[in-house]
């Protein structure tokens, strides 16, 4: 054996020591959210209330979105997309006004944080509803209005109890820096009062399509 292939061979033989003693490398924990069960959801809700920043309101009576979780555990921030959201009537507002809402979609569910506790007690998400689009047209005393809503609104999951079929989507701004969506493109004479910003209200029983709501952690 030369000089060489002899240099060669106790080199690899240190080597195998070497990995043989090192300990196997293995990943740390990642956090991520995980949601269970994913899949289709729906959600419906009561009166709903979008208010400008001037005061007024337009409340509807009912709600209703469909969405998807498609994947689990995920690293966030977006949860789900709600691929359907409608509002139904009739929808009234300030001076006698009725009002329409129609949507674009989708909209994305997000999560920023999440603690124990909540309505039920099982734990709550906190993040926000993003890429919201809608058109609301109206008619009152002061004439036909139409206008655009963009933006994000703040909301809250709330697991459902254990088992359950409680589980629900709170939409209402931040106690503090809450997010808010802008009004935009508006046509007619009874835009005149409408103002620039807006908020949104509604509390959502989410359902998935087995019948039991959805459990989010972050963990």
């Amino acid at each position: 054996m030369s000089r060489k292939t002899r240099m060669l061979t106790a080199f690899g033989a240190a080597a195998a020591a070497v990995a043989m003693a090192a300990p196997t490398a293995t990943a740390g924990p990642t956090a991520a959210w995980t949601i269970t069960p994913t899949g289709t959801f729906t959600g419906t809700a009561g009166v709903t209330t979008l208010t400008d920043n001037i005061g007024n309101a337009i409340k509807c009576t009912t709600a209703s979105a469909t969405g998807n979780a498609p994947t689990s555990p995920t690293a966030g921030p977006q949860l789900a997309s709600i691929t359907a959201a409608a509002f139904s009537g009739p929808c009234t507002g300030p001076f006698s006004s009725t009002w329409t809402i129609t949507t674009t979609v989708p909209w994305k569910l997000n999560g920023t944080s999440y603690a124990t506790g909540g309505t039920n007690g099982t734990g709550v998400t906190t993040g926000n509803i993003s890429t919201i689009g809608a058109t609301v047209t109206g008619s009152s005393v002061l004439g036909a209005c139409t206008f655009k809503v963009t933006g994000s609104v703040d909301a809250k999951y709330n697991n459902p109890s254990t088992g359950g079929a409680n589980g629900t989507l709170d939409v209402a701004p931040a106690a503090t820096s809450p997010l808010l969506l802008t009004i935009g493109s508006k046509v007619g004479p009874g835009c005149g009062i409408v103002g620039a910003t807006a908020t949104f209200k509604g509390v959502y029983t989410i359902k998935h399509s087995t019948g039991v709501s959805p459990v989010i952690k972050y963990s």
